[in-house]
């Protein structure tokens, strides 16, 4: 099999592969033609010393910024087993988010966004701040959790798009 010599457009391909992982934008990005973009964006990727390139680079990355497949499973856990009771209080006069310093960095793992309403009277008749806390997609976290770690689930009917 020949081997290929990188050019350095091809260099440029594979640094701005990096950026959104997107072939056709990426060869753009290098120099290639617009209208011949997506062809040269998708044979450049299946070029096996271009996709070694590509892969040691996003390798490279992962390192330095200390990703490992350990660290991306712990973060689906912290939202997958996630407690709203560990964010979030509440009685009759409705739900209070708790103090950050309250809050575990676990917990607030999971917290995808807080949202302030307009203030609202309670049954008490005291008038306050009103929020929405919104966690991550447990169900998500847990079926990611599930195929990364190769637990096979029983599949309902529910489950299945008709």
């Amino acid at each position: 099999m020949p081997t290929h010599r990188i050019t350095f457009r091809q260099q440029i391909f594979i640094q701005e592969y990096l950026v959104d992982l997107d072939g056709t934008n990426a060869a753009i990005r290098a120099g290639y033609s617009p209208k011949a973009a997506r062809q040269y964006g998708a044979y450049l990727i299946r070029r096996p010393d271009i996709a070694a390139a590509i892969q040691k680079e996003m390798d490279d990355r992962a390192a330095r910024l200390g990703i490992t497949p350990e660290r991306i499973i712990e973060e689906y856990a912290k939202i997958a087993f996630a407690d709203m009771r560990r964010l979030v209080d509440w009685d009759d006069d409705g739900v209070g988010i708790k103090d950050a310093g309250a809050i575990s960095d676990e917990a607030a793992a999971a917290l995808a966004s807080i949202a302030s309403l307009p203030p609202a009277t309670g049954k008490s008749g005291k008038r306050g701040a009103r929020f929405v806390v919104t966690t991550f997609d447990k169900k998500r976290a847990l079926d990611s959790l599930a195929l990364l770690l190769g637990v096979a689930l029983p599949r309902r009917d529910t489950d299945r798009l008709h």
